[in-house]
């Protein structure tokens, strides 16, 4: 059979699955653990929406085309889909409570400034603690309006390395099993979830096949590791199925830090971010 080009996000499975994953993930590192299983949690809440909320309120005219990220307009949908996430957290002080007050007392054009920076990358001026919060919103948005698409009517991506169907980075890629996509590259929108085919020998970035090398952390296995091309000093993790087949790109990615730092280290920059995790 002829591999897909283009995978659409199941949101019916995918938060379910994504949360099992963090928590899994928490237990193996110490580190880390509060902060995936805060993750874990969130993502639970994206399940419950996805399954309850946002299948009633998208309008039927979404599933026609692809929304993408430069053409977005505010809407109503993802800023209550982000009320009903932080309402889930009632903490009574902390920093919890912060986030939480401070995202219920916002108006509605800060909130899509916020959102602005987010999906653009321009971070600077937003607060990190609101990233988890903003992030989860916005992916529980546009997963069920990438989900609702005829996927035979995308096209390819114009730059290949940019999701055709919201214009995001991806935020891995991933080595695929099973079938006819055994072993085939894919890279995975950070935003939408949307997958699509790449060829796995050339950069990611600028194609070439020159200068590809790989990079771990030592002791850290090897179901992610950091593909990285010294032609345009550009990098992206590699996540591998064959060695982790419940692994998600979203989860794997935020408990895998340390790569990041080495990378950085070695001099190259990240190909697209995580959007539940502003680096500070």
């Amino acid at each position: 059979m002829q591999p897909p080009l283009i995978v659409l996000p199941k949101p019916q499975t995918l938060f379910q699955q994504r949360a099992a994953r963090f928590r899994e993930l928490a237990k193996a590192h110490a580190s880390l653990s509060d902060y995936l299983n805060l993750m874990a949690e969130l993502a639970d809440c994206q399940h419950t929406l996805a399954k309850n909320f946002l299948d009633t309120l998208f309008p039927v005219a979404y599933s026609k085309s692809p929304v993408d990220i430069s053409n977005w307009q505010p809407d109503s949908v993802w800023r209550e889909a982000l009320h009903l996430i932080v309402e889930h957290f009632k903490p009574e002080d902390g920093p919890l409570a912060l986030i939480r007050n401070r995202i219920h007392q916002a108006k509605d054009d800060e909130l899509e400034t916020w959102a602005d920076w987010l999906l653009t990358g321009e971070v600077e001026s937003l607060d990190p603690g609101l990233a988890p919060f903003l992030g989860t919103a916005l992916q529980t948005y546009w997963v069920s309006l990438a989900a609702r698409l005829d996927v035979e009517k995308i096209r390819p991506p114009e730059i290949a390395y940019v999701c055709p169907v919201c214009g995001s980075l991806p935020v891995a890629s991933v080595l695929q099993t099973g079938g006819s996509i055994q072993g085939l590259r894919y890279l995975c929108c950070g935003l939408c979830a949307t997958e699509w085919n790449r060829t796995r020998i050339d950069c990611i970035h600028c194609a070439t096949s020159k200068g590809m090398a790989y990079f771990g952390v030592e002791g850290k296995g090897d179901v992610v590791k950091a593909e990285a091309c010294s032609e345009c000093n550009i990098y992206i993790k590699l996540m591998n199925r064959e060695k982790m087949f419940n692994l998600d790109p979203c989860a794997d990615d935020l408990a895998t830090l340390s790569l990041d730092m080495l990378m950085a280290e070695e001099g190259y920059q990240r190909l697209g971010f995580n959007l539940c995790l502003i680096a500070v």
